[in-house]
């Protein structure tokens, strides 16, 4: 019953995934979160698909240096994300996009865990991307992951 158990807790965890970005990607529970704070998007707002939803923990241009090491260490487990009650609508004016976010709450844990996996990898001290903001992107114009506005 134990190992059920734990194999159950295993697969609602988040996960961290590396493609390039490291990504926190949601477990189900948040999901369903962001799902129902779909219902506040406009008529004109596409919902990405689920399995799209992901927190950009760190961008590739800062991992860059880092491709190989990554791939080969174990990571630490990432803070839970805690969303924000609403959506907010982002513009990108100069390249037509639109989009729609939910914001994290947890951003100081979230800095945190990037400054603890930077150390990992041996990368200066500090924060690599001290105006990231995290979120989930949860719609655009088009229902493509790429056209959200960045």
């Amino acid at each position: 019953m134990n190992i059920l158990r734990e194999y159950i807790r295993i697969l609602l965890m988040e996960q961290v995934e590396f493609s390039g970005i490291l990504k926190l990607m949601p477990d189900a529970n948040i999901i369903a979160s962001v799902l129902l704070l779909s219902e506040q998007l406009p008529p004109d707002a596409i919902l990405l698909p689920d399995e799209k939803f992901h927190v950009t923990l760190i961008h590739q241009s800062v991992l860059k240096p880092y491709r190989k090491l990554i791939k080969s260490i174990e990571l630490p487990q990432p803070p839970p994300p805690i969303l924000e009650p609403t959506i907010e609508e982002r513009i990108d004016e100069v390249q037509g996009k639109k989009s729609w976010v939910v914001w994290l709450q947890n951003q100081g844990e979230m800095k945190s865990y990037v400054q603890e996996v930077m150390s990992l990898l041996g990368a200066p001290a500090g924060d690599p991307e001290p105006d990231r903001k995290f979120h989930i992107s949860i719609a655009n114009l088009t229902g493509k992951p790429g056209d959200s506005v960045r």
